[in-house]
């Protein structure tokens, strides 16, 4: 997905044709809860998909007894202000947010990520570019 995501951005999302709904689906224990909580606390400082995407790339530094410390390192990488951060990450600011993200996606039978929806058909998994543009156009009424 991170090598389709930045054609969608280019040429659906900026151009105002549909919107990029993220939500948050925690599967892998604290580490992913830490590492979805971050990306909140990141968005307060209008970096959430700078983080998100260091998130992934670094995942491996998720798990483990030093996973808060790789989820500082990595957000300061992506220019966060540390002392507003690490306040978010220590009041827990956006936990029930992301536990909610959760709750709905279980609710609605999601089990894995990644999954899209376009219209009323849901996708699992990474797809192709050519299955978003294609899902899409049909979507916005055109062929």
């Amino acid at each position: 997905m991170l090598e389709t995501e930045p054609q969608l951005i280019e040429n659906f999302i900026k151009p105002g044709k549909v919107q990029l709904v993220y939500r948050h689906l925690v599967q892998i224990g604290e580490g992913s809860q830490l590492a979805a909580e971050a990306s909140e606390c990141a968005a307060d400082q209008n970096r959430f998909w700078e983080m998100r995407q260091a998130l992934y790339a670094q995942q491996g530094d998720l798990f483990g007894g030093s996973a808060r410390a790789n989820i500082d390192r990595i957000a300061e990488s992506v220019g966060v202000s540390l002392e507003s951060f690490g306040s978010c990450m220590e009041q827990r600011t956006h936990q029930a947010a992301v536990e909610a993200d959760f709750q709905a996606a279980t609710a609605a039978g999601v089990r894995l990520r990644p999954v899209f929806e376009i219209g009323e058909k849901r996708f699992p998994g990474a797809q192709p570019y050519g299955q978003f543009e294609r899902e899409l156009n049909l979507a916005l009424g055109g062929r």
